[in-house]
């Protein structure tokens, strides 16, 4: 791998060299390397959760073992739904580390999903984009059993799983209306638009893009239509290119007169960002 020194630098991405990108798309790099504390901060919390509150836990949308949610139902009937996409890199963690904002959302009134998916190698990212749809259409087959609006759904994902929400609503929208989701609000944290950049680093060795999925699968090629409300937010100490992606994505958001609102969250970085409940509580 090129050292990123001298002049004969190979330059790969907007003037990057190799390991000049690398470390942009590592946002581990911004708080020294060493992210098992805010991983096991994510599990601690999401037991403690589920150990205090109503859940329904490993609900079955579709036929594959990794095919589960939780749900958290609402204090009363009829609630607004906030469903949340983890993040991972689309090849880590699951919905079992995601649960840590459901005492939070359970008192702002809202009821609680976190999905599961089958992550990289074993599945492509269109096939994610997918299970994530199938998990969606579900939840709006069940809303009346499950006890929440299907009218007001907001959508949520942090890094990975930003990009993931993203995707749904960019390609996906009469498929959720046809199940009865109505999406109200989107609320994108930390999220990766363009991948270009993601198939130049070693996150690639399991993702394995092509140039079609590079095309097809990055937002930011993707058209966006009105119709709800978008919340871009990033750490204030997330990795430059994390905080340049999310601009321009909100920017290409704008232009195509949604509408958009952007957050730089004061102090944050790309891990401690979604263990401040204000950053998903504020949302429906």
């Amino acid at each position: 791998m090129d050292s990123g020194a001298g002049p004969g630098a190979q330059m790969l991405y907007r003037g990057f060299t190799q390991a000049e990108l690398q470390r942009e798309y590592s946002p581990g790099s911004m708080v020294g390397g060493d992210i098992s504390p805010y991983l096991a901060a994510y599990r601690a919390l999401s037991v403690e959760a589920r150990a205090g509150m109503q859940v329904a836990e490993n609900l079955r949308y579709g036929s594959e073992p990794q095919h589960v949610l939780d749900y958290f139902p609402a204090p009363n009937p009829g609630a607004g739904l906030l469903v949340f996409i983890h993040g991972g890199y689309w090849q880590a963690l699951s919905q079992r580390d995601s649960a840590a904002m459901a005492p939070a959302l359970h008192q702002q009134g809202h009821a609680f999903a976190t999905l599961n998916y089958t992550l990289a190698p074993e599945a492509r990212l269109g096939q994610m984009v997918a299970e994530c749809l199938q998990a969606l259409c579900w939840l709006g087959t069940q809303a009346e059993t499950l006890g929440f609006d299907p009218q007001r759904v907001t959508l949520s994902g942090h890094s990975a799983g930003a990009h993931l929400v993203a995707m749904l609503l960019a390609d996906h929208r009469e498929a959720l209306a046809a199940s009865g989701l109505q999406v109200t609000e989107a609320v994108l944290i930390s999220g990766v638009y363009d991948l270009q950049p993601i198939a130049l680093m070693s996150v690639n060795d399991k993702l394995q893009l092509t140039d079609a999925e590079i095309d097809a699968l990055s937002p930011l090629r993707r058209s966006a239509a009105p119709g709800l409300r978008y919340r871009i937010t990033v750490g204030e100490r997330d990795t430059a290119e994390f905080i340049r992606q999310s601009r321009d994505y909100a920017e290409h958001l704008r232009r195509a007169g949604c509408d958009v609102g952007f957050q730089l969250q004061p102090g944050l970085h790309h891990y401690d960002i979604i263990l401040h409940p204000h950053v998903l509580a504020e949302a429906g």
